[in-house]
């Protein structure tokens, strides 16, 4: 019979034998395993690198996605932009017809003065006709632009404009049509600043507005103008027209018609020492002049010539054949308290 201690060193080697069965197992196992693992590894590591290039190129397709995604935005600017350009495009084109065209337009008076600062030309003129909201002749009411680098064009239009209105505390001849601009004309003073001359107010009214520097429009928008820095109104409901300006030894001479039509009517002139000062009512210039019809003619410009001589230059109107109408010319004398006069003169010359 075993003594304990033998039946403990059984057992202890029954515990020994099983354990080195259960490590070859494990043995074997792990055997399997490496056999296993060494028949796929190439296919293992193949499928791991087509994983992290799929991540590769679908991030890839993600940047590329992104930036097709900006360059569309970008090109459908452009597109918008392009559509809103035709549309602006097509709106000037069909403003320029309207406003410039041989069968509606109406083009009168038109006045030139070259800005020594831009070297251009500028051509304002009287620009009327139907507008987007009426189909009358004399709707519009505007003065129009064109410039050039030269007198002798083709001059580009720029637009035509509605001018300054009537201030708020003064009476407004004609409220229903604000900003009206027709006869017109141009003056450039000694410091270079520029001035548009035109009948308002359904020609009730003669208004004298401040350019800007480039001479081509108003120096301030009419909304933010200010009356006697930026214009003046000059004698209301006086219905005055076709006015002609002139400076000479520091007093400034206006010369206007009344409003009758194409036919003839008396001139009067007014002085002021100021552009924007006081103007003194001085009468009728003309000299001799029976039929008070200013010789025949209506006033179109006063200018210096070359040799010092101001001249009157006069539209005689043919009412019959516009286009068969004429100029009369003649020469403007004044006193020594400045008085300005003009009379008929068969001929005359200017001084060689």
């Amino acid at each position: 019979m075993a003594t304990d201690k033998n039946k403990n060193e059984v057992l202890s080697v029954e515990q020994r034998l099983k354990s080195l069965y259960e490590l070859q197992t494990i043995l074997s196992e792990i055997d399997r395993i490496k056999t296993i693992r060494g028949e796929l590894p190439l296919e293992v590591k193949d499928l791991e690198d087509n994983i992290e290039g799929l991540r590769t190129r679908i991030e890839n397709y993600r940047r590329d996605v992104e930036e097709l995604r900006k360059k569309t935005v970008i090109e459908k600017e452009k597109i918008n932009d392009s559509q809103s350009k035709i549309a602006r495009y097509k709106e000037q084109l069909d403003n320029v017809y309207r406003c410039i065209n041989d069968s509606t337009s109406v083009i009168e008076r038109p006045k030139m003065i070259y800005n020594e600062k831009t070297g251009q030309y500028l051509l304002w003129f009287h620009a009327d006709g139907p507008t987007e909201t009426s189909d009358a002749n004399y709707a519009a009411a505007s003065a129009g632009l064109a410039v050039c680098d030269t007198p002798y064009g083709p001059f580009r239009f720029v637009d035509r404009y509605r001018l300054n209105t009537c201030p708020e505390d003064q009476e407004d001849m004609h409220p229903q049509s604000k900003g009206m601009a027709r006869d017109m004309n141009l003056f450039v003073d000694d410091d270079g600043t520029a001035y548009i001359i035109y009948s308002s107010e359904e020609n009730l009214t003669i208004y004298i507005s401040k350019l800007n520097d480039a001479y081509d429009y108003l120096c301030t928008e009419p909304e933010n103008a200010v009356y006697g820095k930026d214009f003046v109104r000059l004698y209301p409901g006086a219905q005055r027209e076709a006015p002609a300006i002139i400076k000479r030894d520091g007093k400034y001479y206006l010369m206007t018609s009344g409003a009758t039509g194409w036919a003839p009517n008396q001139a009067r002139y007014w002085m002021a020492n100021e552009i924007f000062g006081e103007w003194k009512d001085m009468g009728d210039p003309c000299i001799g002049d029976e039929k008070r019809t200013t010789f025949d003619s209506q006033s179109t410009c006063i200018f210096e010539a070359d040799d010092g001589t101001i001249v009157y230059m006069g539209d005689r109107w043919n009412s019959d054949n516009l286009s068969d109408s004429r100029y009369i010319w003649l020469p403007v004398l004044f006193d020594d308290e400045g008085k300005m006069s003009i009379s008929w003169q068969d001929s005359w010359e200017l001084n060689r």
